[in-house]
């Protein structure tokens, strides 16, 4: 376990961890379950029956439903994957859209996420693109800092864009995958990672400073660093404690601007064993 006044991390299965976090005290969750799809995460075994994956992924959703505060968001990042000895495509977001409709979630977006670096195919077109699905507890009071996401206008010098803040980054983003490459330059062994740069816009977006922030497949850390970065609070579980050594680094080398103290108490947590 990590923890300090603006972080939490523990390990263990999310549905377990995510009872002990009190009602509506959590202002924003994003996270990438796993796929299923055979990746190799260490303890979990990325290839279970799909009726238990669906089974996981509700149970995790609705306690994430019962954490949320009534203005809190939740973006839920999948992607259609190959299934069955055919390989025929599933839409995971499809299924968890189905999911978080159930439990009471409503969709304000299902953003488009695309980027480049990926395999190519021969037996149909390559597949560039995952979903993040956006969705609230209220359509009438949620969290949404579109000023702080605005992007550049493609037309700079178009003399009717004076004084403004920036575009609306619309629902399709673009952002590289973080490749072997460069999993390798930072020192990360975890086989998925998100680019910190789309967590920091979901968080500026959906967030405020000293909110908190939740990611309950932590991985490499990437949602919790993000969050320090950016004056929030940060709460991540993961289920294999394999990868703590690996969020500890990434919070002592991208998470510039927090406190210097935090170091301190994130190294007497671990010589305490806590």
């Amino acid at each position: 376990m990590i923890k300090t006044d603006n972080l939490y991390v523990d390990f263990g299965d999310s549905r377990n961890l995510l009872k002990t976090i009190p009602d509506e005290s959590v202002k924003l969750v994003v996270t990438s379950p796993p796929y299923n799809i055979g990746k190799p995460y260490g303890k979990y075994k990325d290839k279970i029956p799909l009726n238990e994956w669906k089974e996981l992924i509700s149970e995790v959703t609705k306690e994430i439903y019962r954490i949320l505060t009534p203005d809190g968001s939740f973006f839920l990042n999948l992607s259609p994957v190959p299934f069955g000895e055919e390989k025929e495509i599933l839409p995971l977001p499809y299924i968890g859209y189905d999911i978080m409709k159930s439990v009471g979630f409503y969709i304000r977006n299902i953003i488009t996420w695309t980027f480049n670096n990926m395999q190519n195919c021969v037996q149909r077109l390559s597949g560039r693109y995952e979903n993040i699905v956006w969705g609230v507890k209220s359509l009438q009071n949620y969290v949404f800092n579109l000023d702080e996401v605005r992007i550049p206008y493609i037309t700079q010098n178009d003399k009717r864009l004076e004084g403004g803040s920036g575009r609306n980054p619309t629902d399709v983003w673009y952002f590289n995958r973080v490749n072997n490459m460069t999993k390798g330059k930072l020192g990360l062994s975890h086989p998925t990672v998100y680019p910190i740069e789309m967590i920091e816009r979901i968080i500026k977006m959906s967030s405020n400073l000293n909110d908190t922030v939740l990611d309950p497949f932590l991985g490499s850390g990437t949602t919790v660093v993000a969050a320090l970065k950016l004056g929030r609070k940060g709460i991540g579980f993961e289920l294999d404690q394999t990868y703590e050594s690996e969020i500890l680094k990434r919070i002592k080398t991208e998470a510039t601007n927090i406190q210097p103290s935090l170091f301190d108490l994130i190294n007497k947590s671990k010589r305490d064993g806590n």
